[in-house]
């Protein structure tokens, strides 16, 4: 059994990818392959919410990476709705909240409620 679900939303040139669980070595390759059929639709805006994750280790955070890497190289953004204490530390020990855009208000993105399909 999947320790880690996965959601797309798509509206108004937004693509938003929750996730909920353990995103880890576990789950690698199949995180790489939804993100990458995400952005073959090349959303202007891809924004990972990480709200109901409980863990991320350095392999998430690596496809993370890969993902923000793949939308600049194509000219979209990319962004994170930051996920509880215990995950967003990780961004902030490896200093990544400088390089990476986070938003705390889905509401930015004219959406009330990132996780509604």
């Amino acid at each position: 059994m999947s320790r880690l679900s996965t959601r797309t939303d798509r509206r108004e040139g937004i693509a938003v990818v929750s996730f909920e669980g353990e995103m880890d070595i576990s789950e690698a390759d199949r995180i790489d392959q939804e993100l990458r059929l995400v952005e073959k639709d090349q959303p202007p805006l891809l924004v990972l919410d990480l709200r109901d994750l409980t863990f991320l280790d350095s392999t998430g955070l690596r496809l993370v990476l890969e993902a923000d890497s793949r939308a600049r190289e194509e000219g979209r953004r990319m962004a994170i709705i930051p996920g509880p204490d215990v995950v967003h530390r990780i961004f902030l020990i490896a200093m990544l909240d400088k390089r990476l855009e986070f938003i705390d208000d889905p509401a930015t993105l004219g959406m009330t409620d990132a996780s509604e399909a």
